[in-house]
Formats: structure tokens, C-alpha cells, sequence
């Protein structure tokens, strides 16, 4: 399996991420859990939104909120 490959399988672990969103964080340079620790949901569905190569759903903007949170809770370490 490739680096995507292997970061989206991560990342869709924790609870309440699709793999399209997933996509979209790997696409923003988030490459582990870690890497959401401190980040912004709105900001980063933002810059998903403004990209041409990916379509951002609106319920996306709540999946990394979520994933932000678990992050930052250290609930989602369970999940690595």
C-alpha cells in the first residue's frame, strides 16, 4: 500500500471520518493523527473547498472538527 493509501486507512479509523475526508486531510498535508493536534476545522475545509481537484461536502467541515478534537483530546491516539 502506498503513503495515501496508508494515511487515509489511519485517518478513517477514528470515529465519525469517512475516507473522502480522509483524502481531503492527506491532501492538506496531515499525514498521521498527530499531525490534526492544534490544527482548524473551518480552516482546513476551507482550503478544501478552494480546491479545484476535490470536492469538499459540506458534512466534511463536522468530520474535521471531529477528528481535530479527538486529536487534541488525545482520544484518537487509540485509533494510530
Amino acid at each position: 500500500m502506498d503513503e495515501k493509501g496508508q494515511v487515509v486507512q489511519q485517518l478513517s479509523r477514528i470515529p465519525g471520518v469517512s475516507e473522502k475526508a480522509a483524502e481531503g486531510m492527506f491532501l492538506l498535508g496531515i499525514r498521521s493523527i498527530d499531525d490534526l493536534k492544534g490544527k482548524n476545522g473551518d480552516d482546513m475545509y476551507a482550503a478544501l473547498r478552494d480546491r479545484k481537484d476535490f470536492f469538499a461536502e459540506p458534512c466534511m467541515q463536522k468530520m474535521l472538527k471531529i477528528a481535530i478534537g479527538m486529536a487534541d483530546k488525545g482520544y484518537a491516539d487509540k485509533f494510530k
